[in-house]
């Protein structure tokens, strides 16, 4: 029943989003990449359907970051002139809009352009932001600060992951993690932690990214998925690190949890390809190792299984093989797996995927 509640005001020129789309994406060098880049996005809102006008507004200023150069085009994209329904349409959007919008950006992760959609999750924040500064009923504002803790994490995936932009990423993940202690919710405290650990991974601090993974294991020891999933990044760290015994020893973990029948449920927010991701994190600790035929057989077995995983995940499987195959001596079976892992990101930008491709 969306009757009682708040309306959502334009945004305010004190707003604290993290740093997003300004660091994340190229600023467009002609006229052509202007138009694409906003042609993406304009598609990326007609997919998330009627609620997405909602964001309109508050895309402006994302859009105003991304081109500041670019003065003429901007003043045509004003929505006070060429769109006053995207105003009235933010104005009466509700907790209930922001809460479909949320499972739209994640069914859209592994397919939209990431950066029309970084644009439009930036633009959500903002959002919610704003609203978070009225004087809300204690239940709405806690579904606000849920909503906001799960589109900044994944914008905080978006921005450091696909884009490369780690101070931005970690702005993010921080912003999360605020949203979500502040609902004492320990299933997305430990979420965010775990982004955090890999983040911490990708910028060679692995002493503080076992450090936030400490944090998020104790909050999720009552939801198996993600206690798996805080294991296989553990696991990963320490390959990483040549630990070779605390590697396999959160591997065990990692298997021990996701068989566990009991426990909650994680948000329906939090990826179902859970498995996947702990096979890949086992086929990376055997590269580590040296054990090049495990890792052989383990990483060809994911990517020939009937569900397909998500691209970047693929892209990293690949790379992973190819290193394999590469050590092993093939190297033409490395170049192909390599040129695999090549076609994949230039479908789409994956900043994380191109730095183990190098």
């Amino acid at each position: 029943d969306h009757r009682d509640l708040p309306s959502f005001p334009t945004r305010r020129s004190s707003d604290l989003t993290p740093p997003a789309v300004t660091e994340c994406t190229r600023p467009a060098t002609n006229d052509q990449e202007l138009v694409a880049m906003l042609d993406n996005a304009a598609g990326l809102l007609d997919q998330l359907g009627a609620a997405g006008t909602a964001l309109a507004p508050h895309m402006l200023h994302v859009w105003k970051e991304a081109v500041t150069t670019r003065r003429t085009m901007l003043g045509l994209l004003d929505p006070s002139a060429t769109d006053p329904v995207g105003h009235a349409r933010a104005a009466t959007a509700t907790v209930a809009d922001l809460e479909r919008l949320a499972e739209r950006y994640q069914a859209l992760y592994d397919t939209a352009d990431p950066a029309a959609l970084l644009t439009s999750v930036a633009a959500h924040a903002r959002m919610a932001q704003d609203t978070l500064r009225q004087n809300l009923p204690t239940d709405m504002r806690r579904r606000l600060l849920r909503n906001l803790a799960e589109v900044t994490i994944l914008a905080g995936q978006l921005a450091a992951d696909d884009f490369g932009n780690t101070m931005s990423g970690r702005a993010y993940y921080g912003l999360a993690l605020d949203a979500a202690r502040e609902i004492s919710d320990d299933q997305l405290t430990a979420i965010a932690h775990g982004h955090m650990a890999q983040l911490a991974v990708t910028d060679g601090l692995t002493t503080a990214a076992l450090e936030h993974l400490s944090v998020a294991t104790e909050q999720a020891r009552s939801t198996p998925t993600i206690a798996s999933w805080l294991a296989t990044v553990e696991a990963t760290t320490h390959a990483d690190r040549g630990d070779r015994a605390a590697a396999r020893d959160a591997l065990d973990r990692a298997h021990t949890a996701i068989d566990n029948p009991l426990g909650r449920s994680a948000p329906a927010s939090f990826p179902s390809c859970v498995s996947a991701y702990l096979t890949a994190a086992t086929g990376h600790a055997l590269v580590r190792a040296d054990d090049y035929d495990g890792a052989r057989e383990t990483l060809t077995g994911l990517l020939d299984e009937s569900r397909p995983i998500p691209r970047r995940q693929r892209v990293l499987v690949l790379v992973d093989l190819a290193t394999t195959e590469l050590r092993s001596g093939d190297l033409p079976a490395a170049c192909s797996r390599v040129t695999q892992a090549a076609d994949l990101l230039h479908q789409n930008s994956y900043a994380l995927g191109a730095a183990h491709l190098r």
